[in-house]
């Protein structure tokens, strides 16, 4: 009798630990969604990187490192970014923030340069290294397409450690990111608390059942 109990005892609580450690989504698609701007320091030409700046024009704001697959030119300001020449693909963008502990939300607007086919791939790696895709389809052209992006999940306080954005662009602009949520306890860290207390029942029970 008292091994049963404590079997069902163990395997409560370990159906309890693989609830609370399943890990939620970390971000999601963001119905409506904006942020703070990034800027850009300087016009650029034929460039692979170079860096923004969140909320202001110069780096004494939140630094993003940016690297494109295809050479692009940008503006400077709230600007553009866009292929070098017409022989040139913008098929990737990748941001970086400096700090990752910063931004939960990230969107971005622009146009395709294939406007048939309409879709974009978002790649967000959250701070500690989880990797979560989305996709948004029927964007279409020629016209810039509305504002896209992803935000931190109710109940995460993920922030965002790169964001790489895939397609064939003819340009991307309007970049905003928002900053993310206050840090709460992590589900391991209750997890392990539930199982604590599981452990301290378990021991009275056995005690009980011994005398």
């Amino acid at each position: 009798m008292r091994k049963r109990a404590m079997a069902a005892l163990i395997i409560g609580a370990l159906a309890l630990f693989e609830q609370a450690t399943a890990r939620a989504a970390l971000f999601e698609i963001d119905p409506n969604p904006g942020g703070i701007k990034m800027f850009i320091d300087d016009a650029n030409k034929n460039v692979s990187s170079f860096q923004g700046f969140v909320g202001g024009n110069h780096n004494t704001f939140p630094i993003i490192d940016i690297t494109t697959v295809g050479n692009v030119d940008t503006g400077s300001g709230y600007s553009n970014i866009k292929p070098t020449d017409k022989d040139t693909l913008l098929t990737s963008l990748t941001f970086t923030p400096e700090d990752n502990t910063l931004f939960g939300d990230f969107s971005f607007r622009g146009q395709l340069e294939d406007a048939a086919l309409g879709n974009v791939h978002l790649s967000v790696t959250a701070k500690g290294g989880t990797t979560e895709q989305f996709d948004f389809t029927g964007l279409g052209g020629p016209n810039d397409f509305a504002r896209i992006g992803i935000h931190d999940a109710p109940g995460s306080t993920a922030s965002i450690q790169s964001i790489t954005i895939t397609s064939t662009f003819k340009e991307v602009k309007q970049i905003e990111f928002s900053l993310s949520p206050a840090a709460v306890p992590e589900p391991s860290t209750m997890a392990i608390a539930a199982l604590g207390t599981l452990g301290f029942l378990g021991y009275g029970l056995r005690r009980r059942m011994a005398k």
